[in-house]
């Protein structure tokens, strides 16, 4: 987890925590196309030249589209993220817990350009 991460905080009894990012609607998916023989390294400007120079659009999108014609294939910039948080306890055991917990975070994921959130269940670290 990234130290931006971390600023999040636990709820107030630990309960619940953002533990990472995930793509939204899906992840960037990549494909051959946005290899370019120029370039050592994949970043968002390489993946963006590809997709203007070399037709590369994400997978995901692409195989979604030859499915249904009528959802539409992103440009990378399209993707967004939202934060992933760590449920420890089944949701309805804590509602008020993790209601409190994302509206204290809701501004500063607001600021910091994240979608919203998405849950996942875990289990507790061993102290």
């Amino acid at each position: 987890m990234t130290d931006k991460l971390k600023e999040y905080g636990k709820s107030k009894n630990g309960n619940f925590e953002v533990i990472d990012t995930i793509g939204v609607p899906h992840s960037y998916c990549i494909t051959p196309k946005h290899m370019l023989p120029d370039h050592m390294f994949m970043n968002a400007e390489t993946i963006k030249e590809a997709e203007e120079t070399n037709g590369a659009v994400c997978d995901i999108c692409r195989k979604i589209n030859k499915k249904d014609y009528s959802k539409p294939i992103l440009k990378y910039d399209e993707h967004k993220q939202a934060l992933l948080v760590a449920c420890y306890v089944d949701i309805e055991e804590a509602k008020q817990e993790l209601t409190d917990y994302l509206f204290s975070n809701k501004e500063r994921a607001i600021k910091d350009g994240y979608e919203g959130f998405a849950f996942m269940k875990k289990k507790k670290r061993k102290s």
